[in-house]
C-alpha cells in the first residue's frame, strides 16, 4: 500500500473513522470472510444491507453498460473512495487499469481488504484534495460511494478534472442526492441521531455535507465545461417502499441514488 496521509492528517481523520468503524461494524458491512468481499457488490439475501447492495449492484450495472461500454478498451480508471476496493477488483478482472485510493485502511472494511483478491492492482492512502496522481493520467475518475464526505465538492471535481485524459470522464456512484438543501440537512440530522440512539456515540463527527444536491453539481459541471447526466439506481420494491413511507413520516423527499456522470 502506497501511503499518502502526512501524520498531522492521520490524526485529524481518527475521530471520524473510529466512528465510521463503529457505525459500519453496527451495519453489518464489516465481514471476516474473503469470499464475501470477492462477491461484492452482489450479497446473501439476509445480509443486513441487502437493499443497499441491490441498489448498488444496479448501479455498477449502470457504470458498465453506459461508461465503459461506449469507450475503447482497457480504461485506466482511478477508484476515489473506494473502501474494500470491490470495484477496482471487479474492473482489474475484466482487465480495465484500475488505482483505489481510500483514507481508510482498515482490513475488514478498507483498503486492507483487498488482500483478498486475486486481482492485482495499485492501492493508495491518500486524500481527496491531495491526490498523488500526474495530469490527464486517467479515463475515468470514480467517487465510488464517497463524493458526499468531500468537504468542498466543487474543489475536489476540479481537482479530479485535471487527472482526466481528453475524453475521460467524471463519475459519482451511490452518494445521496437531493434536489434540495434542505431534505438533506434534515437526513444528516437524522442521521446524527440514530448513530447516537443506535451506537451510543456521544458526539456525531460530520465529515463533509453528508450529501450532494443536484444544482450544486449541475454547476459544478458547468465550471468545467462538462455535461452531466444521471441515471437512477431504484433498488427493489419492498426497499423502495419503505425509504418512500419513512420520508412521508420525516416530511422531506427521499435521497436519490444511482450513477452521475459528466463528459
Amino acid at each position: 500500500m502506497w501511503r499518502f496521509l502526512t501524520p498531522a492528517r492521520v490524526a485529524a481523520l481518527q475521530p471520524f473513522l473510529a466512528q465510521y468503524r463503529v457505525v459500519r461494524e453496527g451495519d453489518g458491512h464489516r465481514q471476516a470472510s474473503p469470499d464475501y468481499y470477492r462477491k461484492l457488490p452482489s450479497v446473501a439475501e439476509d445480509h443486513p444491507q441487502a437493499g443497499e447492495w441491490r441498489v448498488r449492484r444496479e448501479t455498477y450495472h449502470h457504470l458498465l453498460r453506459h461508461v465503459l461500454a461506449e469507450g475503447p478498451l482497457p480504461v485506466r480508471v482511478l477508484d476515489v473512495g473506494a473502501g474494500s476496493a470491490w470495484l477496482s477488483h471487479r474492473l482489474a478482472e475484466l482487465g480495465h487499469h484500475t488505482v483505489a485510493v481510500d483514507v481508510l485502511d482498515d482490513e475488514a472494511d478498507g483498503l486492507g481488504a483487498a488482500r483478498h483478491y486475486t486481482s492485482k492492482f495499485p492501492i493508495v492512502q491518500a486524500d481527496f484534495n491531495a491526490l498523488p496522481f500526474l495530469p490527464h493520467q486517467f479515463d475515468l475518475v470514480v467517487f465510488n460511494g464517497s463524493l458526499h464526505y468531500a468537504h468542498d465538492v466543487a474543489d475536489v471535481l476540479v481537482r479530479a478534472r485535471e487527472m482526466l485524459a481528453p475524453g475521460g470522464a467524471l463519475v459519482v456512484m451511490d452518494s445521496p442526492m437531493f434536489h434540495a438543501d434542505r431534505d438533506g440537512r434534515m437526513m444528516t440530522a437524522e442521521q446524527a441521531r440514530r448513530f447516537r440512539f443506535e451506537y451510543g456515540l456521544a458526539t456525531v463527527v460530520p465529515a463533509g455535507a453528508g450529501y450532494l444536491t443536484f444544482p450544486s453539481l449541475e454547476d459544478a459541471a458547468g465550471t468545467l465545461q462538462m455535461q452531466p447526466a444521471f441515471l437512477p439506481s431504484r433498488g427493489p420494491l419492498v426497499w423502495r417502499l419503505k425509504r418512500r413511507l419513512s420520508s412521508l413520516r420525516l416530511g422531506r423527499a427521499p435521497a436519490s441514488f444511482g450513477l452521475w456522470v459528466a463528459r
